[in-house]
């Protein structure tokens, strides 16, 4: 029994220092690798419980601190993007980052604008009917919510603001020359009225990892696999745009074949052909002053064929764009 006992508490004496060993390394794993911003077993572990159908991650969290700041130093802005970049979700996001830090936050849609007015004022508490029982007009309904943002701390978030009436938004301007602030979410939006008057930020495309965790996720949440090699193939098609990255997912999960995307950018080589012409008619008019026979019948094909290859492409019809830019 003694020496049973004194094995026992050998091997434990043992095992301990081994294990806090690999504790301390792996504490330092984890510093290094905050330091330096590598993926820890933790953050795969957290990733991979973010793939889980359902799940929602938001990739654009400095925007949302830049905004969110903003808005808290009694600011305006204008995120502007194209279709599909994600500016709702991000529009969620700052609404639900307001709301739980206590604050009084109007949100948004499009429609005509008594229903807009209407619905900021139920969601500041702003009385919609007189002492009479008769509902408000519009332009009652706006001088009753500009003063009661005079006198309270409220945000405006309005999204898909370039669809709102012209009035309502010159409403709005007037609003942000009060100091009341809000955020306003718009695609391609013109150059006009508040939007003028706005700082903005310009979404630029997710990389190339979000957009590969999107579509695996969409994939996960329709039951179907899909190889290293096919994913490549579909996120080309999305072009950085989180949108279209789900459809794309979508139309292999129907089995429709789709060789063109909708995203447009692509890389212009005209202007390179046309170089490449001039360059060989430099070397034609070379040849003529050299009397160099060979070089000014070479230069003199190749400048012709090249003109007329970029000329051809610039005569070629063009897709359509199916996305406002």
């Amino acid at each position: 029994m003694v020496s049973f006992a004194a094995v026992v508490c050998a091997s434990a004496i043992t095992l301990f220092p081994t294990g806090s060993k690999a504790a301390s390394s792996s504490s330092k794993k984890i510093d290094k690798s905050e330091h330096f911003g590598e993926p820890t077993p933790q953050d795969n572990q957290q990733s991979s419980v973010q793939n889980i159908p359902g799940a929602f991650r938001l990739y654009r969290k400095n925007e949302l601190n830049r905004i969110v700041a903003s808005l808290l130093a009694s600011g305006s802005i204008l995120v502007a993007g194209e279709e599909g970049s994600g500016k709702t979700v991000l529009a969620q996001s700052v609404v639900e980052k307001l709301q739980d830090d206590g604050f009084l936050v109007a949100d948004v849609q499009p429609a005509t604008s008594k229903q807009m007015l209407l619905n900021i004022a139920e969601q500041l508490g702003v009385d919609t009917y007189s002492l009479e029982g008769k509902a408000f007009t519009a332009d009652q309904l706006k001088v009753r919510i500009a003063t009661f943002l005079q006198d309270n701390t409220a945000f405006i978030i309005v999204d898909e603001c370039h669809r709102c009436d012209g009035r309502f938004r010159y409403w709005l301007k007037q609003l942000q020359k009060q100091g009341v602030p809000m955020l306003l979410l718009a695609t391609n939006p013109p150059r006009t009225d508040v939007f003028l008057s706005i700082p903005r930020i310009e979404l630029s495309p997710l990389p190339q990892y979000a957009i590969r965790e999107i579509m695996e996720t969409a994939a996960l949440e329709r039951g179907i696999n899909l190889k290293n090699s096919e994913l490549a193939k579909l996120q080309e098609r999305a072009g950085g745009n989180p949108m279209l990255a789900i459809r794309a997912i979508d139309e292999e999960y129907l089995g429709l074949e789709m060789e063109a995307a909708d995203h447009g950018r692509y890389f212009d080589i005209t202007p390179l052909i046309l170089l490449a012409g001039i360059g060989f008619a430099v070397l034609r008019f070379i040849g003529m002053g050299t009397n160099d026979h060979a070089l000014y019948i070479f230069s003199g094909i190749a400048a012709a064929v090249f003109l007329g290859f970029s000329r051809l492409l610039y005569n070629l019809p063009q897709e359509s764009k199916r996305i406002q830019r």
